[in-house]
């Protein structure tokens, strides 16, 4: 990987002993602990970096994102002021996009506004001003067939280009590009290995073809099997609202259902509690796997599929129409896997290794690159929002 610059765009100081300074852009801002978990292991990545580095993030909430972190935030909306965003990319040495899900057309908003097209806009800036792009184990799809050129066109200027599964590897591949494959920025974080919990945990979102009325009709089918009432794991604020679906269905006293949503530490506190995991999201299963917790996915996206078809023998997933059917499925692998807990801790260490030894590289590339100096961005510089002329 070669960092690629553009030199008339900006004035630049070969190495300098000075801190990398780094611009992150990602799901930041508490809306979503999955996220939230991604921001948490790059901070452990970059933390591993010598000399230090100086990191910015862009940010949906840039208070909590500070309040939270400690580290410098700015607003990544582009209904804000757009100069601060300017000025603090102009002034960095690279600009990292991930890791999550960035590169996506399907949910949320489409163009400019949307997920994918003010991912593509920052990065078209970023290369307008030569700053070097990383993009750290992103999730590339699904993406409608009008978008792949302008993903193509994009990700071809990058100084270091990583994704996070097979799927979206093969994605780029069918653009013509070639991407390396590294951890999900979670699997850097370090967390115990549970054994102590006994109690069901289940996380789930809105999602079409989802019959809760099914699901629960599978949980009472094994209730007696777990202690205690089934603990719920919402990832954002919207799963809330299923959970109290669930609870309706099964009586509230069966279901352990948080009022508000939890931050990641709380959540890693519920998971304390769970011998076992049903996972619809892909960080539900992914935390569970890091913690030594067996799960069963519910695979809504290739994403979940994928996390647990890497762990082989002892990976276990459903497609989301049949989410009735896992708890007992659950129940059954239970009995038939001895020391499961200790196989997925093993393969956890080894992603936990995978994503230092790719952090490594990434800041050593950044390292070896030019040092900017140019001066700060004038209030009328580029808004950060449009795509910038050809």
């Amino acid at each position: 990987m070669a960092v690629q610059t553009s030199a008339k765009y900006y004035t630049i100081a070969l190495m300098s002993d000075r801190a990398l300074r780094l611009l992150a852009s990602g799901f930041y801002g508490g809306y979503n602990m999955g996220d939230e978990a991604v921001l948490s292991g790059l901070l452990a990545l970059l933390g591993s970096a010598d000399p230090p580095v100086d990191l910015t993030v862009l940010s949906g909430n840039p208070d909590y994102t500070h309040a939270i972190y400690a580290i410098r935030a700015l607003d990544r909306s582009i209904f804000r002021d757009a100069v601060p965003r300017a000025i603090a990319l102009r002034q960095s040495d690279a600009l990292i996009l991930g890791g999550g899900g960035l590169l996506q057309d399907i949910s949320g908003r489409r163009g400019i506004r949307g997920t994918l097209g003010r991912t593509l806009s920052l990065a078209r800036w970023a290369n307008r001003y030569g700053v070097p792009l990383v993009f750290w184990a992103v999730g590339v799809g699904p993406l409608h067939y009008t978008s792949v050129p302008q993903v193509a066109e994009v990700l071809s200027h990058s100084a270091a280009l990583t994704v996070r599964d097979k799927a979206s590897q093969a994605l780029l591949r069918l653009a013509g590009l070639d991407a390396e494959i590294l951890p999900d920025l979670a699997w850097a974080l370090d967390l115990p290995y549970r054994t102590g919990g006994q109690q069901l945990g289940i996380s789930l979102r809105r999602w079409p073809g989802l019959d809760l009325q099914a699901v629960a009709r599978g949980l009472r089918a094994v209730h007696g099997w777990f202690p205690g009432p089934i603990v719920f794991l919402p990832f954002e604020r919207q799963d809330l609202e299923v959970g109290q679906a669930l609870q309706d269905l099964l009586g509230h006293d069966q279901v352990d259902v948080p009022s508000t949503l939890p931050q990641l530490p709380e959540i890693l506190e519920r998971y304390a509690l769970c011998g076992a995991v049903i996972a619809m999201r892909l960080h539900a299963g992914l935390l569970a796997t890091a913690q030594g917790i067996p799960s069963v996915g519910l695979a809504y996206d290739t994403k979940v599929s994928e996390l647990h078809d890497a762990l082989g023998a002892n990976g276990l997933w459903l497609p989301v129409t049949r989410a009735g059917e896992a708890p007992a499925a659950l129940l059954a692998a239970l009995g038939a896997h001895s020391g499961w807990g200790d196989h997925l801790r093993q393969y956890a260490a080894e992603q936990h290794r995978q994503a230092f030894a790719g952090a490594e590289r990434i800041i050593a590339l950044l390292q070896r690159g030019p040092r900017r100096t140019q001066p700060a961005a004038a209030a009328e510089d580029c808004p950060l929002d449009v795509k910038p002329d050809a």
